[in-house]
């Protein structure tokens, strides 16, 4: 959205794989039906070395949504930033503009916090609703 909100710019999206119509992409308990399913690559890491003891040649799953909406569609609604010492050790690497200080700003510009947490680390009023689960088991609990 941020390169789209600025009428004289053009953006192309281009994804692979069906419309989103599997009633399986909007129920977010029933994401374990997409694996492996026509909507999802199936990609396989590489072998890893002290990873995935238990897997086949020690290679992970890694699925990736081939589908509208890309893996977004078929990750359970979850959220996750990722570790800022993922994103400061891109930018040593040579990703200019990608330390972690430099993206934070546009993770809080996206989100649309519902955590009931007063905290440098969410905002409001972003197009992406951030929040917890409406419900939880009593395992969970």
């Amino acid at each position: 959205n941020r390169l789209s909100e600025d009428p004289n710019t053009t953006v192309l999206l281009l994804e692979a794989g069906p419309v989103d119509t599997d009633p399986s992409i909007h129920v977010p308990l029933a994401w374990v039906e997409l694996l492996g399913s026509e909507v999802d690559w199936y990609y396989k890491t590489a072998s890893q070395h002290n990873a995935a003891l238990a897997s086949e040649d020690q290679r992970s799953y890694w699925s990736r949504g081939k589908v509208l909406g890309g893996t977004s569609s078929i990750n359970a609604m979850i959220y996750s930033r990722g570790s800022p010492a993922n994103y400061d050790d891109w930018a040593e690497m040579g990703a200019d503009g990608w330390k972690f200080d430099d993206v934070f700003p546009y993770f809080l510009k996206s989100e649309d916090s519902r955590l009931g947490e007063d905290s440098k680390y969410h905002s409001t009023g972003g197009p992406l609703t951030v929040s917890y689960p409406s419900y939880s088991t009593p395992a969970a609990k």
